[in-house]
Parts: C-alpha cells; sequence; structure tokens
C-alpha cells in the first residue's frame, strides 16, 4: 500500500516522499492506520529541522501526533475494531504500519472518543506532556504557579493549573502568544521578558514569589529567571527540554536553589508507565483519559488554538512560520485527508 510522508532531508528543508507499506502478516499489536491529520511540534519536531538538537543525522521523518482510521489490525488490540478513530504518535505519514507497546516510550495507539473532533484530537500528546509537568509538582489550593513559555504545551499546562486552583501567573514576550493565553481563558498573562518577568511575578505575590515555577521553553535563561522568582521552599519544574548551549556563572543560581531550600524537578514526560503499576497513580493511559475529557468538557478549547491548518506539501513554509513569526503561527495541522484517494 502506497504511503506519502514528511521527510527531513538537509536543515530548514522538508520535502514529501513515499513508500510502499505491507500491510500482510501483522503482529498481534499492529495495525495499518491511515491518518486523517497530524500535529506540527513546535519543540521537538522544529528542534530536529533546524538542528537544535545534536547528535541526529537526515534525512529525519518528523512529528508523533496524528488521527487516523484503522484500516487492519492484529489479534492482539481487542479494545480496537477496524474503521476506528485512533490516536497514535507516528511521524508525519499518509498510511503507517504502526503498534501498540505496554512500554515507556514506545509507540501506541488509543481508540478515540467519537464525541472528540479527529482534528483536535491531534493536540492530545502535546496536552500529555504538559499534564506531566502538573504531576511532577505538588500543587495545592490557591498556589502560585508561574509558567513560563506560552506555547501550545505552556498554554496547556498553565489551563490544568488553574483547573487544579492555582493562581497561575503566565509569561511569554511574544504578544500573539500571550493574547493566545488569555482567549483560552487564563487570567494573569505577563507579556515581557527577563528580569522584568520577576519584577511582575513580585508584584503579584507581594514579594514573596511563586511556590511553584514551571519552565516549558527549555531555554537555560528563563530556567534561571524561573529560579529567581522562587520562593523558599518552592519548586522549579522543568518541563521544557533544554537543548541549547548557554555560558553563565551557575553558582549563584546553585547558591539560590541552596539557600531557598528549592526543589527542581525534571518532567519528562515520557517516564510514566503506560499503565498503573501499584503505588503510583500517574500512567500514560490515565493522563490520555484525563486529557479526553478536558476536551470534551471545553476545558480545552482546541480550535482556538489552531492558527493553520495545511496541506502536507506546506510543511516546510509552516516550519519556517514556526521558527520565526511567532506572531502569526501557534498551532499548524497537516491534513492528509487528499491522500487518502491517491
Amino acid at each position: 500500500m502506497k504511503s506519502y510522508y514528511v521527510e527531513l532531508y538537509q536543515k530548514g528543508k522538508a520535502r514529501i516522499s513515499q513508500e510502499e507499506i505491507c500491510t500482510e502478516d501483522l503482529q498481534d499489536n499492529e495495525a495499518i492506520i491511515q491518518t486523517d491529520f497530524s500535529m506540527v511540534s513546535a519543540g521537538t519536531e522544529l528542534s530536529r529541522v533546524f538542528e537544535i538538537k545534536k547528535g541526529f543525522s537526515y534525512p529525519v521523518r518528523p512529528g508523533y501526533c496524528a488521527v487516523g482510521t484503522v484500516l487492519k489490525k492484529g489479534a492482539g488490540l481487542k479494545d480496537l475494531e477496524v474503521n476506528d478513530k485512533v490516536f497514535f504518535n507516528a511521524p508525519h505519514s499518509s498510511v503507517v504500519r504502526w503498534k501498540h507497546n505496554d512500554v515507556t516510550q514506545g509507540p501506541q495507539i488509543y481508540k478515540l472518543d467519537k464525541k472528540i473532533n479527529p482534528k483536535h484530537a491531534t493536540i492530545i500528546n502535546l496536552a500529555l506532556v504538559a499534564i506531566s509537568g502538573v504531576n511532577s509538582s505538588e500543587v495545592k489550593l490557591q498556589d502560585n504557579v508561574a509558567v513560563f513559555g506560552l506555547g501550545n504545551i505552556g498554554i496547556l499546562a498553565a489551563l490544568m493549573y488553574q483547573k487544579l486552583g492555582a493562581n497561575v501567573i503566565a509569561l511569554d514576550p511574544v504578544e500573539n502568544r500571550c493574547q493566545l493565553a488569555k482567549k483560552m481563558g487564563l487570567k494573569n498573562v505577563i507579556c515581557k521578558s527577563g528580569d522584568d518577568q520577576i519584577t511582575e511575578i513580585m508584584k503579584l505575590t507581594e514579594n514573596r514569589g511563586v511556590e511553584i515555577a514551571v519552565d516549558v521553553t527549555g531555554i537555560s535563561p528563563a530556567i534561571i529567571t524561573a529560579i529567581n522568582c522562587t520562593r523558599q521552599y518552592g519548586q522549579v519544574i522543568l518541563l521544557g527540554s533544554p537543548r541549547q548551549p548557554f555560558e553563565t556563572d551557575i553558582t549563584p543560581v546553585f547558591s539560590r536553589m541552596h539557600m531557598k531550600n528549592l526543589k527542581v524537578i525534571g518532567a519528562f514526560n515520557q517516564l510514566a508507565p503506560v499503565k498503573e503499576v501499584e503505588g503510583s497513580f500517574n500512567s500514560v493511559t490515565k493522563n490520555y483519559h484525563t486529557v479526553c475529557n478536558l476536551i470534551k468538557n471545553g476545558d480545552i478549547d482546541v480550535e482556538k488554538f489552531i492558527s493553520h491548518t495545511i496541506l502536507p506539501e506546506e510543511v516546510e513554509t509552516a516550519y519556517h512560520g514556526l521558527m520565526y513569526d511567532k506572531e502569526n503561527y501557534n498551532c499548524v495541522i497537516l491534513d492528509w485527508r487528499k491522500y487518502q484517494s491517491v
């Protein structure tokens, strides 16, 4: 079966390539899935498009947020039926042979609730990243929580903290992102950068600082800002993945962490078990259903997130927009449906 897919072939360059997918002799946990929509990740994906992340070589097949229809399935996928709509974490492709593993960081497929718009469901993986930041913290009712970085994951994390009863302070220097955050329902949105962010946080917290600071940017200076605005005995959650080199005198940062008894916690999302295990209430499966409920209940208005819905062959333009035109690009969806008749 012919499949078309996005391929990064050099820095900043993408094309649509094709291959033949074997649809026979499926393993018990495999399925053939025809993609309807996939979402571009402005973090992990762009880090490969523009070589921010090191240690890989081109060509690369990007993407990990997709929704489609099961065309064929292995006998072990008892929760799925042919023609079911599913969410799966495969690269951008019109058709994939994919599998569901009960292994952390493995490929996975989940049946999609019929009440969720398939296009909207592409955001689920980003929401799973966001929820890992929330679950890594010890948030309490009326805690002051600062969220640095209002890309898709940052806004999602801020909404989740607000849903839990925290006083959220959402910060980003990009005006478009701040306006979107307000439209999504966040109450305290600060459009400033660097030390000006700390000044505003101190005003809002009577100079105490926040109980929890969440960095979603992965940018080292922003992490330092997060540490510097956290009050004694507070938590700093590293939700964004640090990737770019940064040189500074780190001793004052370590000193503040030490003297303020701060907890700095990594929140890499792919370390949670897929299924619930004894002694832990955190799992990918539970988080998946939580995110789906937030979308169904309207707590996450996905339509407001989406800035562009494009054809897959336009993805290179979208990459450059997400990287260099943040005032206009926020969330990009690839529409694969025209390839279903090819």
